[in-house]
């Protein structure tokens, strides 16, 4: 995934400001943006889906797992997983 859109940073008395920029015909866009707003704008263009974790949906559905080995391995994987989004 790539965004298409290139942005310059323009500084107005220190506070730095964001304008689309059209390298094609070397042109700005009509907004300016604050930091905020850009990182809000640009998020919504690349993220697809929210994806809730519930713990406790996840622990009951572990308890329901009658197979020992499968519950250890499944929940090794959990642990690998949460370890990998902390780093």
């Amino acid at each position: 995934m790539m965004i298409e859109e290139k942005y310059h940073r323009i500084m107005i008395d220190g506070v730095p400001y964001y304008r689309e920029y059209y390298q094609g015909n070397e042109s700005y866009g009509d907004d300016l943006y604050t930091e905020v707003e850009l990182i809000k704008l640009l998020l919504e263009e690349v993220v697809e889906e929210t994806i809730e974790v519930d713990h406790q949906k996840i622990e009951s559905g572990l308890r329901r797992i009658t197979n020992e080995e499968d519950r250890h391995l499944i929940r090794n994987y959990i642990l690998f997983l949460e370890r990998l989004m902390e780093s």
